[in-house]
């Protein structure tokens, strides 16, 4: 299992962090939930649209596929766990698609601040 790689790591070091501590930035419709890690950076997850497509206040959960307490990588399936006031928890399967800069985390209108 892998830690959080540094930014300037080498592009080829796989990516990791420890789901169950991001923390929702936004959803956005046809392009899937930006999420931040502990280690403060943003990273894309995609799924099936019809799943992810959420609006209003919402909480969310990111669990590994298998070993529910492992980290994630890019590249790796999860489990999104969403949870509102108006649905039920529901559990989309996603992937860890990449890394997003800040430079596009700051153009998306209405999300959420850390």
């Amino acid at each position: 299992m892998g830690a959080e790689a540094p930014l300037g790591a080498e592009p080829s070091a796989r990516r990791c962090f420890t789901p169950n501590e991001a923390r929702l930035i936004k959803f956005e419709p046809g392009a899937g939930a930006y999420v931040r890690t502990r280690g403060g950076e943003a990273v894309l997850l995609t799924g099936p649209a019809a799943c992810l497509d959420v609006s209003g206040e919402v909480s969310i959960g990111l669990r590994a596929v298998g070993l529910e307490t492992a980290d994630v990588c890019i590249g790796d399936p999860a489990h999104l766990d969403i949870r509102s006031h108006a649905t039920i928890l529901r559990t989309c399967n996603v992937e860890v698609a990449r890394v997003v800069p800040q430079s596009e985390i700051a153009q998306l209108e209405d999300r959420q601040s850390p």
